[in-house]
């Protein structure tokens, strides 16, 4: 591809390469596990004079305030637009684990408040508050359910509760898109066979050993794009040293993160990496002005365990 940008089932388009904003550790168990979002201050300075157009944060990062300075300097400054910039949060995040450093007042389990609908909303508003902006260019719901509910017919109902708040923000202008993040496609077909919003987006982690061809094929079928997080996997795995696609960087005389990115974006997904180091979040952009033969994208696909290796909890444990 290349067209630096997809396009939504809304008509609207999103670029192809985002900024994730979600600072911490998730991988290392030596280290404090948890959302680190003074890291943010830098980050998203960097990325922003380094050219990045769509940043991806949400509620539980920690994030949304640093977003919503760093962009309001740039506007005021006349460095950027709004128009030219896409803005993604995510709502409805679970309570994660106690030894996960997350606010719990930024993550809940959906069967521990006595309204969920107007919890999603007074979140949202929150939210805007701290972006400082009138809208979003989309929303995710963040996770299908909570970790710990077993209730299929609770989650069903809470995900479709959800939904619906979401779709009376695009009503009121207040997000231009509604997506879902690590939905399974059976997650997904709750809302769709009850006649709800197709999702925009279904954003899932997504990379060489870590990959979900059924689930993509699901999305493609109903228009849904396909964004992957956590392209690198989160720094786990030793990914970017792995000799398949080593060998194929020699041969492109690109890095190993870059080729990893052009194998997501020749395979139709958005791709969101991040990196704090200004030089790496420049060369995550550079990736229009190379290919990956059918052979070298096949490699990468072969690359696929039997069993995901994932950085995050698996969805399909979320009934």
């Amino acid at each position: 591809m290349t067209d630096p940008n997809f396009t939504l089932n809304t008509g609207k388009t999103i670029p192809a390469v985002g900024f994730g904003c979600a600072f911490g550790n998730w991988t290392d168990d030596t280290e404090m596990q948890g959302f680190r979002p003074e890291l943010a201050w830098h980050g998203v300075t960097e990325a922003l004079k380094a050219g990045y157009q769509h940043l991806d944060t949400a509620h539980c990062y920690g994030t949304e305030r640093h977003v919503g300075d760093i962009v309001g300097r740039a506007l005021s400054e006349g460095q950027v637009q709004r128009e030219d910039l896409f803005i993604t949060t995510k709502l409805a995040h679970p309570a994660a684990p106690p030894h996960v450093a997350i606010s719990h007042r930024l993550t809940w389990n959906w069967g521990s408040v006595p309204d969920i609908q107007q919890r999603v909303m007074d979140d949202f508003e929150a939210s805007k508050e701290k972006l400082g902006m009138g809208y979003v260019d989309l929303l995710l719901m963040h996770w299908p359910g909570d970790f710990v509910n077993k209730d299929k017919g609770f989650a069903r109902e809470a995900r479709l509760a959800i939904w619906e708040v979401f779709e009376s923000l695009v009503k009121r202008g207040d997000a231009h898109a509604i997506g879902v993040c690590n939905f399974t496609a059976d997650h997904i077909e709750d809302l769709i066979s009850a006649g709800r919003t197709v999702p925009a987006v279904n954003q899932f982690e997504l990379h060489p050993y870590c990959q979900d061809p059924e689930l993509e094929a699901y999305c493609q079928s109903h228009d849904i794009l396909v964004e992957a997080y956590a392209p690198f996997a989160s720094g786990a795995y030793g990914i970017l040293k792995d000799p398949v696609i080593s060998e194929i960087a020699q041969q492109t005389g690109r890095s190993t993160g870059q080729v990893i990115l052009r194998w997501q974006l020749q395979c139709g997904r958005v791709v969101l990496p991040k990196s704090s180091n200004p030089q790496r979040m420049a060369q995550n952009l550079q990736l229009f002005d190379f290919e990956l033969d059918d052979a070298q994208i096949a490699k990468i696909n072969a690359l696929s365990p039997k069993e995901a290796k994932r950085s995050t909890v698996d969805p399909a444990t979320i009934p």
